[in-house]
């Protein structure tokens, strides 16, 4: 036996040749964490792109604001009172997850996986139907993606005014040109529906929006779920953080392990908008006021010139001191019932342990 040992252990020529292959070899294969990420390709989407991107949070909208206004009569046509209503928490490693993982055969009926996203070891439902339910919602008629086009100048004479047309050259129009009902449903639009951080400028596709829900029904199923295909599709901020969290733990994805929330911001309600309505009035005098300090346009306004410099900031101010609040006391309502979950568990565990000392007690100290 020793001497069948002796060729192995040489540290002749042929044990050099042994160890060649191993110098080509020596680069490990990326590994990746397949109970998260369906391919390699999805966690380097995950790792590259994703990862880096930030997520815009959906928006409560405090329905009773606006029972009698043009906002209300929009959300009780297309039935959204559970779409605009108080969303969940989101967690953001799942949202990122998430859109790492869309595959591109997402909406190809031949496909084994059509409308299936993967997602912590299965896959879950996502398409236009699983979103309507998730909201019970029941929606069924054309909608804006099929059909046709209107003609730009029919958009802006029913969503703006101080403009006959669109502005010539550009394809945005400025967010203050909107009737003032349009804007408040501008807000819901940009946070809810077509999320976007741009929301002094309006996109044709936004405005398009605006004058659809003036006096149609939308497919919000079909719309969300293009939305999202967009944004797999480009480098646009992450959106519906609450609605892919939801779909998540619907279908059974375990999430009392996750930590990191998707911060909320302020809900739309009557004060919110009054005082963006205000800010931007102010904004709009001085700007138009002449060089010389001139009395404002507006009767019974003060000029401008003569206000506090300091007040439109401190207004501004206390209302995002207000808002930092609000999201501290919900952050920690948040933790706190994420404590209660913990501490559950570990009593459960501690229950069980007992119980099962009290069969097989332990042997008696030496």
């Amino acid at each position: 036996m020793p001497r069948s040992k002796k060729p192995t252990q040489d540290a002749g020529p042929s044990s050099e040749k042994r160890k060649a292959p191993s110098k080509k070899t020596s680069k490990q294969p990326v590994t990746y964490d397949d109970t998260k990420f369906e391919t390699e390709g999805a966690w380097l989407v995950y790792k590259n792109v994703t990862s880096a991107r930030n997520i815009i949070p959906k928006r409560r909208v405090l329905i009773s604001d606006f029972a009698n206004e043009f906002l209300g009569h929009v959300i009780e046509r297309n039935k959204w009172e559970t779409f605009v209503a108080t969303p969940r928490v989101a967690y953001v490693e799942i949202v990122k997850e998430f859109y790492a993982n869309i595959h591109d055969n997402l909406d190809n009926p031949e496909h084994p996986q059509y409308q299936q996203v993967y997602m912590r070891g299965q896959y879950i439902p996502f398409s236009p139907l699983a979103i309507l339910r998730y909201y019970g919602i029941d929606n069924t008629e054309t909608d804006i993606l099929q059909a046709p086009n209107t003609n730009l100048q029919e958009v802006v004479t029913s969503i703006c005014q101080g403009i006959d047309h669109w502005p010539d050259g550009t394809s945005t129009l400025n967010y203050k040109c909107l009737l003032p009902e349009v804007r408040t449903l501008d807000k819901m639009v940009c946070a809810n529906i077509l999320p976007t951080t741009h929301t002094s400028t309006v996109t044709m596709e936004r405005a398009h929006l605006l004058h659809w829900l003036q006096t149609k029904t939308l497919n919000i199923g079909n719309y969300i779920f293009s939305n999202v295909w967009h944004i797999r599709n480009n480098r646009r901020c992450l959106a519906f953080p609450s609605l892919i969290t939801g779909l998540c733990e619907m279908y059974g994805i375990d999430l009392s392990h996750e930590i990191t929330r998707v911060k909320r911001i302020m809900q739309i309600d009557r004060i919110g908008i009054r005082s963006s309505e205000q800010h931007m009035t102010r904004n709009s005098e001085r700007s138009t006021q002449g060089p010389d300090g001139g009395q404002s346009s507006i009767p019974g306004e003060t000029d401008p010139a003569q206000d506090d410099p300091m007040a439109e900031d401190l207004h501004e101010t206390v209302t995002e001191l207000k808002a930092q609040i609000r999201e501290i006391r919900e952050a920690q309502v948040q933790e706190a019932e994420f404590r209660r979950r913990e501490h559950d568990a570990l009593s459960r565990q501690m229950t069980q342990l007992l119980g099962y000392f009290s069969v097989y007690p332990p042997p008696p100290p030496q």
